[in-house]
């Protein structure tokens, strides 16, 4: 059989055109069709020495083909670390070589690092010889179950590639989300730019956009091609989703804005019914959908006052008073000393900690704090804007 390879469009997002390409192993199925090969390296009955060999000609193949291209684009190249232990410490680096051989610019080379079990004690030093020599560094499938931060400081990737199935489970919210908006933080301040694969749908581009991918790569966009085409081909398509993702983020910032101002509104009416450290219900009126629970702590951080939790029932609503966190000190919680330097610097707006998840309800909430007049700080619990409708793209609104 024939093995050759074909290669899928990155997408630059900022640039709207294609950054690069991923070189993909294809072969030829009996009908004529092309077939990735990717099972063969997980297929027992094949050699690991002709798979090497397999590998190593679909890399020098693409490599060649490279060098005759005048695009200003990337060629990204997968390595697996069980070929890293193939390669000596004092031993020429193959693919460096084949560069060389095809007469390819290795700053314009990207090592796609496919992460495994275990450690490779070889694993690092390789990767180091292909950044002294100029290629770039990519770490795929990041996020998969045996992926490890350490690896990741060390290695200082240029790129990260979020694990496929992370980036379609997080879509559904949860736990999984909160990992990717973990990962993407974290490319942030290491300087690594992130790249979502897998992206099929307008919904999971959206999505990408909303993690801080810089790039993008799919079938939505194209698939593996046997050639490379004019960098500029997505940029109307990209252009159209952008106005589309600035125009629905447009509307949803004056949905949290009116979310914020009902809920502002009900705080000072909960301020106005505070009689010494408790709550007088009397005259307070019936609380907007969100609102989950308030209540007031001294300068030092200690809770003063029991928690009013507010239970939202088919019949409507009614208050909880539970002593439980009385005499709790939440002095070293953001939004409780971020209250005090409002109050410092004589500004009256309250104060909204960032999205966390409520221990007791399991919703993500933000607390909101305010100065009484005497000193103490009334602080209140609400449910993040849309913790409970998602918009038509599938992510939640975030009250900032």
């Amino acid at each position: 059989m024939q093995y050759f390879p074909c290669y899928q469009p990155i997408i630059d997002i900022n640039k709207m055109s294609i950054a690069g390409y991923e070189a993909l192993a294809r072969t030829r199925a009996k009908n004529g069709r092309v077939v990735s090969i990717g099972a063969m390296f997980s297929d027992p009955n094949f050699k690991r020495r002709d798979l090497l060999a397999i590998d190593r000609s679909v890399r020098e193949q693409a490599l060649a083909y490279f060098a005759q291209q005048q695009h200003d684009v990337f060629l990204s190249l997968n390595l697996s670390p069980e070929w890293m232990d193939h390669v000596a410490d004092h031993s020429p680096v193959p693919t460096i070589v084949m560069a060389e051989k095809c007469g390819v610019d290795p700053r314009r080379v990207v090592i796609e690092f496919v992460e495994g079990a275990g450690e490779n004690s070889n694993m690092q030093k390789l990767l180091l010889r292909y950044r002294k020599a100029g290629m770039r560094i990519a770490i795929d499938d990041f996020g998969a179950g045996h992926s490890h931060l350490d690896r990741l400081i060390a290695l200082e990737p240029d790129i990260i590639k979020l694990d496929m199935g992370l980036f379609k489970n997080a879509m559904s919210g949860g736990v999984s989300e909160e990992v990717v908006q973990s990962i993407a933080n974290l490319a942030r301040r290491t300087g690594s730019k992130l790249l979502c694969e897998g992206v099929e749908t307008e919904q999971e581009f959206y999505f990408a956009l909303e993690c801080g991918a810089r790039y993008v790569q799919g079938y939505f966009f194209w698939p593996a091609l046997p050639e490379f085409i004019d960098p500029n081909s997505p940029k109307e398509l990209v252009s159209r989703l952008l106005d589309s993702f600035v125009a629905r983020n447009i509307s949803r910032e004056k949905q949290l804005m009116l979310y914020m101002d009902k809920m502002e509104k009900y705080f000072s009416d909960v301020q106005a019914a505070i009689k010494d450290n408790s709550l007088d219900f009397t005259n307070l009126p019936a609380a907007p959908a969100g609102f989950i629970r308030v209540f007031i702590c001294r300068e030092n951080g200690e809770q003063i006052s029991p928690n009013y939790e507010l239970l939202h029932g088919d019949t409507g609503c009614s208050w909880f008073v539970d002593n439980d966190n009385c005499g709790s000190n939440w002095s070293m919680r953001p939004y409780f000393y971020q209250t005090l330097a409002a109050k410092q610097l004589r500004k009256i707006k309250h104060i909204a900690s960032q999205p966390y998840r409520d221990v007791r309800g399991g919703g993500l909430c933000q607390t909101i704090g305010q100065l009484l007049p005497d000193g103490r700080i009334l602080f209140a619990d609400i449910a993040c804007f849309g913790e409970d409708d998602k918009d038509r793209y599938g992510n939640n609104f975030y009250l900032r």
